[in-house]
Order: structure tokens, then sequence, then C-alpha cells
């Protein structure tokens, strides 16, 4: 089975969190997401999903509302998706952080430049800057 959007990927993140009823799914989604999330992109996944076998269904409440929650199968199904969806952060990240010259740790975002002797050094800190 493949998960090819955000909004399935972050269904399954969801799930993962708390069984949840349709209906609370579509409302996280919007405000994850910020735009409207319709039955139409909810539902159709959570089918399948429930024919793959890696949700079950319970009635709870009142109205007897259908509540999904991930059997064991999908929790290792989400658990691999999010692994997955890690590497590729991790790639896209990777690109944009810089080692200090000094300490050696990885820097993503601020730090500070500074040139020696013609080449241009990154630094985590002024401290580290101040070192070198």
């Amino acid at each position: 089975m493949k998960v090819i959007n955000l909004v399935k990927l972050y269904t399954l993140l969801l799930l993962s969190k708390k069984p949840m009823h349709g209906y609370e799914l579509i409302k996280e989604l919007e405000a994850c997401s910020f735009q409207k999330i319709s039955a139409s992109h909810v539902y159709p996944f959570l089918k399948t999903l429930k024919q793959n076998k890696l949700i079950k269904l319970k009635n709870s409440g009142k109205r007897d509302k259908k509540q999904y929650a991930l059997t064991r199968d999908g929790e290792k199904f989400t658990k691999e998706m999010m692994e997955k969806f890690n590497i590729m952060i991790d790639a896209a990240v990777q690109k944009k952080v810089k080692e200090c010259a000094h300490c050696r740790c990885k820097v993503y975002e601020g730090g500070f430049k500074k040139k020696i002797d013609g080449k241009e050094k990154y630094f985590c800190c002024v401290h580290c800057a101040k070192h070198t």
C-alpha cells in the first residue's frame, strides 16, 4: 500500500496518537493544512486502511459514531511511513546544514560567517568564532 500525499500521511499520524472519528480527522487535517478537507479526501483512505487491516472500527457515543484506531499492523505501517518521510526531510534539510569550523556542531539556522585566510567559514556562535 502506498501513501502518496500529506493528507494521508497526516491521517496516519493523527491515528497513531489516538483513535478518532472521521469528522475529528477532517477538522484536525483542516487545522494543520489551512485548507478545506472534504470527506472524499479522508473516507476512501480510511476504507483502504480497513481493507488492508491497518485500522479497526469501534462504535462509540450516543449515536454510535465510528471511531477509527490503528491495529498493530497499522502502527507498524505508520512507523515505516514516518521513517521514509523523515529520510526525505533529512535530505532536504541536509543541504542547509553547516558545520561549525570550531566545535563541529551542526548549524541549520543562524550562526556566523567569518572570512579566515580568504575563505568563508561558518560558526555556531560568537564564542566559537572568537576562538579561531
